[in-house]
């Protein structure tokens, strides 16, 4: 038992340093908005950023002064620790007295980025690990998170990350019947991305529908109810109400109605599905072998136990949600970034049958080399600079770069050492495959079916 606590913080380990070995460094008026509010709030004690406003689109104006249009909990979840580096002589201003510079968007690129995706790669772990499908729980882990745009954004200061590991935490605890932690990290996902409320709520009411009964629904409502109390003085304290969010103070005017919401159209479907331009199923592949147990399911006229998954339902409603956004390709990205949350869920739902019922594994093989191709090479590449004109940024920009030698610098070895950035991938990628390699040498189930075998 303790071998396997102790493999656990090791797996967890190697794969925050995986995560964490690309850092963006890059002014994205999404990651400097969330780190704005930091700044000024140990140069001024305010979160006004009135100062630096001019660095970001992604803003509020509010009376006068300007704040972050942002979820609050990734900005307020770093804040502490970049205190912290600056307390202790890590960080110090320039001569002009400024603190913004690139040691905050690492800080929290590496705790909002990197922690999360690691986080999550080692639950599913956690959760395969027992099963016997014929792949190793390590590689089946790893790889499908690897493979796909998710991996993209670890080391960078957006939020979807922070707030899919909060969700994905909230789901297995609702899985567990365990309502009132499950309502707290709900609460938590919505103050992290205001637009997973909508999933929870569909999956709240489908828990209404299953269990038949109140009382599990008031218990999650508990769980909840701090976060709401906080974000209603949060909007009272920046905004001109309890119930109106920042963000809808945006510099978009599309914002002023309804958020921004309509209704969605072909194009929207079309491009969040199959599309090379954010399409789900071309940015995480892995879930395309979903179809192949939807298809089980149908011969076998078991529908109504898809029907009755807790996931299933909501997760269409949420996709029409944000197919419904004006917006809904996310602006400047690399994958569907604004249904990353779900997709999480679906990739942890997707993995766990794999590993739980056969499957060809050349199947799984397949999707999982294409997912790598297309979303380390992004990596090593353009991250998320991904223009919205760019309606295959794989073909146009990926693949256009990187066969020319063009590749990321914002790298540990580059930043650090001044290692080229191509020597730089040549050294990630070794790191990656024979990280990933070491675990599944060391895998405590591994051991223990050879000392089974030698007896």
């Amino acid at each position: 038992m303790r071998s396997s606590k102790w493999f656990a913080v090791l797996f967890f380990t190697i794969n925050l340093l995986i995560c964490s070995f690309y850092i963006d460094v890059w002014q994205n008026g999404n990651a400097v908005s969330r780190a704005l509010p930091i700044i000024t709030f140990f140069e001024s004690g305010t979160f006004r950023i009135d100062k630096y406003h001019e660095l970001t689109p992604d803003k509020a104006f509010v009376n006068g002064n300007y704040f972050t249009d942002k979820a609050p909990l990734p900005t307020l979840y770093v804040l502490p620790f970049f205190g912290l580096a600056s307390w202790t002589g890590f960080i110090s201003p320039d001569e002009k007295g400024n603190l913004f510079g690139p040691e905050v968007l690492i800080i929290g690129g590496i705790l909002a980025g990197s922690v999360p995706l690691a986080l999550l790669i080692t639950l599913l772990y956690l959760r395969i690990r027992k099963y016997r499908s014929g792949i190793s729980p390590v590689w089946l882990s790893t790889l499908p998170f690897y493979g796909s745009f998710m991996f993209v954004f670890s080391g960078t200061y957006f939020g979807h990350l922070f707030a899919g590991a909060l969700l994905l935490i909230f789901y297995l605890f609702l899985q567990q019947k365990r309502f009132l932690l499950s309502g707290i990290f709900a609460g938590l996902t919505f103050i992290s991305e205001y637009n997973l409320a909508v999933l929870i709520f569909f999956m709240g009411l489908f828990l209404l529908w299953k269990e038949k009964k109140i009382k599990p629904l008031l218990v999650f409502a508990l769980g909840v109810l701090p976060s709401i109390l906080f974000i209603l003085w949060y909007n009272s304290k920046f905004s001109t109400s309890p119930f109106v969010f920042l963000y809808k103070y945006h510099n978009y005017n599309q914002l002023d109605q309804n958020y921004g919401f309509r209704l969605p159209g072909i194009e929207a479907f079309w491009g969040l599905t199959f599309s090379p331009y954010r399409g789900m199923f071309f940015y995480v592949p892995v879930l395309l072998t979903g179809f192949y147990f939807l298809f089980r399911q149908l011969i076998n006229r078991s529908i109504a136990n898809l029907l009755n998954n807790i996931l299933f339902i909501p997760s269409v409603l949420y996709f029409i949600f944000i197919a419904s956004y004006f917006a809904w390709w996310g602006g400047w990205c690399y994958g569907p970034r604004l249904l990353m949350g779900m997709l999480i869920l679906l990739l942890f739902e997707v993995v766990t049958k794999i590993a739980k019922h056969p499957i060809p594994k050349y199947i799984v093989w397949i999707t999982i080399i294409i997912g790598l191709v297309i979303n380390v090479s992004a990596k090593a590449t353009i991250v998320y600079d991904a223009p919205t004109g760019i309606y295959n940024p794989f073909i146009e920009l990926v693949a256009t770069k990187f066969l020319a030698g063009h590749l990321n610098p914002n790298n540990l070895l580059s930043i650090v050492f001044d290692v080229p950035s191509q020597l730089a991938f040549v050294i990630f990628s070794v790191t990656l495959f024979g990280g990933i390699w070491v675990l599944d040498i060391f895998r405590p189930e591994r051991n223990l079916t050879a000392e089974i075998r030698h007896k």
